[in-house]
């Protein structure tokens, strides 16, 4: 394997790492600003409080490159 394709197995690697880190930092605001807001009042009321955070567990950001 020559230096071009080890440093493109490289470069990879880290962009996969960078996708995931903001995936999960877009899911976690998307999920802190969604609990902050009237949605959520109305899906605690139609679910109750247990199956809502559930749901809201359940809602995850999806970065595609």
């Amino acid at each position: 394997m020559g230096k071009g394709s080890r440093l493109k197995k490289e470069r990879k690697k880290k962009s996969i790492g960078f996708e995931e880190a903001f995936s999960e930092s877009l899911t976690e605001n998307f999920q802190k600003e969604l609990q902050n807001s009237e949605l959520w009042d109305q899906i605690v009321e139609e679910f109750g409080e247990e199956k809502a955070q559930q749901l809201l567990k359940e809602c995850k950001a999806d970065v595609k490159p």
